[in-house]
């Protein structure tokens, strides 16, 4: 291994270091601001570009995840965004 190999190591290994602490001193603050988008109805609706009427099906349907709070539905954007991913159709699963 010549010297230039062996810096070039070292420089790999101080930058995955480097993402990796950059990453660990930012999850919290990503987790709580994610936590933090609560949507009403209106809201979900606007942001799913859906009407308000095809949400509420799909809210009886159980097609879509939400809580009730003192007997309003709300949904959190994290949980909107994982059912978004969930039903994304890739080329690979059309055959």
């Amino acid at each position: 291994m010549t010297t230039a190999d062996l810096i070039e190591a070292l420089r790999a290994d101080i930058a995955s270091d480097l993402k990796a602490q950059i990453l660990a001193e930012l999850e919290p603050e990503i987790k709580r601001r994610l936590y933090s988008n609560i949507f009403d109805i209106e809201e979900a609706a606007k942001y799913l570009k859906v009407s308000v009427q095809t949400l509420r099906r799909m809210v009886h349907g159980a097609e879509i995840p939400y809580f009730r709070q003192r007997g309003r539905i709300y949904f959190r954007q994290m949980d909107l965004d994982k059912h978004i991913e969930n039903r994304i159709i890739r080329k690979d699963d059309r055959q």
